[in-house]
């Protein structure tokens, strides 16, 4: 015949074992989460930076600009062809990369 401690123990083992787990749960998600802010701001400040430094890109409206504040007129996109491309009698040349 069983003892009546030996359920009170096992209950409370129970119940220390879900407190474990559930803090561990808590320090999982939270770290989640602050992974993936990091990854959201990283990604932000990247974007930003290499908008600055990449040449021909326009600059939204109402942002800051570098440079002597002067403008051109262009906006330093794409600008269409003065004609159009000639047909060619020579067949088009391919290559897969496979041997």
């Amino acid at each position: 015949m069983p003892l009546p401690e030996q359920p009170a123990a096992a209950d409370r083992s129970v119940r220390d074992a879900v407190r474990r787990r559930e803090r561990g749960l808590r320090r999982v998600g939270a770290t989640t989460r602050w992974v993936a802010a990091a990854a959201v701001a990283g990604t932000a400040v990247l974007g930003a930076g290499y908008a600055h430094a990449l040449p021909g890109i326009p600059v939204p409206a109402g942002s800051a600009r570098h440079g002597s504040g002067t403008s051109t007129g262009t906006s330093g996109g794409l600008q269409p062809a003065g004609q159009a491309p000639a047909p060619t009698s020579q067949a088009p040349q391919t290559q897969s990369g496979a041997s």
